[in-house]
């Protein structure tokens, strides 16, 4: 099951979630929905956006949470992933990432490219992100994680990346020059995913929700899960 979510910390993404004291009680107490619905689908392991070779230092922390050393931070790897790890009793947490440069543009460099030379392309891929920012606003933080998952949001934001394929002039392909790096990214993602995972495991994936359309696909293409849909626990 993946949990798509927005990054409550500073992020570097196509698109964010303006947040408001994610301390305070109220949102707090909508936090804790978010885990209580999660708990449910019973995971026994949960896979958290964690570059892999930190691994070791992201149970470290999660040990230092199960001692009471540790002041949860607001971001979603601990308020969401450390907690239900916790509160299901797991021993450990497993980090999956990957990020390194291989050589490619930035999505910044990208971006400031296609701004200049292909303004048709820039000013549709900027709709589509103004569109895909939610504000957190008065909405409560659990109706936006269920947003975050809803399929046609999930199909919108891949359609923004397909937008971002286009962008280039001739045989420079400004746009695919960072796609691939994001397309092995998530092929990443999904081996890392398949190296932790057994036929008996209930593996939770809590990720930023951009990468929930691709990690879903290459999980079904590869014949090895089954992929239960975290809108049946939200």
């Amino acid at each position: 099951m993946i949990l798509g979510t927005f990054h409550m910390g500073n992020t570097s993404d196509l698109y964010s979630v303006d947040t408001d004291n994610l301390r305070s009680t109220k949102r707090q107490e909508e936090i804790r929905k978010v885990v209580d619905a999660i708990k449910e689908f019973h995971p026994n392991k949960i896979a958290l956006e964690v570059e892999k070779e930190k691994n070791h230092l992201l149970n470290e922390e999660y040990h230092q949470y199960l001692n009471n050393e540790l002041e949860l931070a607001i971001d979603e790897i601990h308020q969401f992933g450390f907690r239900a790890a916790a509160e299901l009793k797991h021993e450990e947490v497993y980090a999956i990432d990957w990020i390194e440069n291989v050589g490619n543009r930035s999505i910044g460099e990208v971006l400031n490219w296609v701004e200049k030379e292909q303004t048709e392309v820039f000013q549709l891929i900027d709709t589509y992100r103004s569109k895909l920012i939610l504000p957190l606003g008065e909405k409560r933080i659990d109706e936006l994680i269920r947003s975050l998952n809803e399929e046609k949001y999930i199909k919108k934001q891949h359609e923004m990346y397909m937008h971002i394929a286009r962008i280039g002039r001739g045989s420079d392909y400004v746009g695919i020059d960072w796609m691939r790096w994001w397309y092995q990214r998530n092929l990443i993602l999904f081996a890392n995913l398949a190296e932790i995972s057994s036929s008996n495991d209930r593996v939770l994936l809590i990720i930023g929700a951009a990468h929930v359309h691709l990690v879903t696909q290459f999980l079904k293409e590869s014949g090895l899960f089954e992929i239960v849909s975290v809108s049946e626990f939200l």
